[in-house]
């Protein structure tokens, strides 16, 4: 079973990465036990470098990582090693629906695994 971890400046995330132009949801990573994909949910793009070549990840599209790749979130110029995040990642190991997630009708916070409890059944 995959386990999905969110990468942004929100209180929704697992892992914060402080900058303006990182959104508050950025990125999904989906963690497959030895494999990582990522999903860019952000406004100011996820960038992959892979090799030599860096290109900007599509939007809700899920993409396969590699160890070696280098990711950058929005216009911050840091990068991030894939193997890093997968290492944190695999510290955290979070159970699917224990992240904390915004209701977007009624902005009320609630478990990933549960309905908003304003919203009709």
């Amino acid at each position: 079973m995959a386990h999905r971890y969110k990468l942004g400046k929100g209180e929704t995330c697992s892992l914060l990465v402080e900058d303006e132009s990182i959104s508050p949801e950025h990125a999904i990573f989906i963690d497959c036990g030895d494999s990582l994909r990522i999903e860019d949910i952000s406004k100011n793009g996820t960038y992959l470098l892979r090799g030599t070549v860096t290109r900007r990840l599509t939007k809700h599209v899920i993409e396969p990582l590699r160890h070696d790749d280098v990711l950058f979130f929005g216009f911050f110029d840091q990068g991030f090693d894939v193997q890093e995040i997968l290492d944190q990642i695999k510290a955290m190991r979070l159970p699917v629906g224990s992240q904390r997630v915004r209701c977007g009708v009624h902005g009320i916070i609630h478990m990933e695994n549960q309905r908003c409890p304003l919203c009709p059944p």
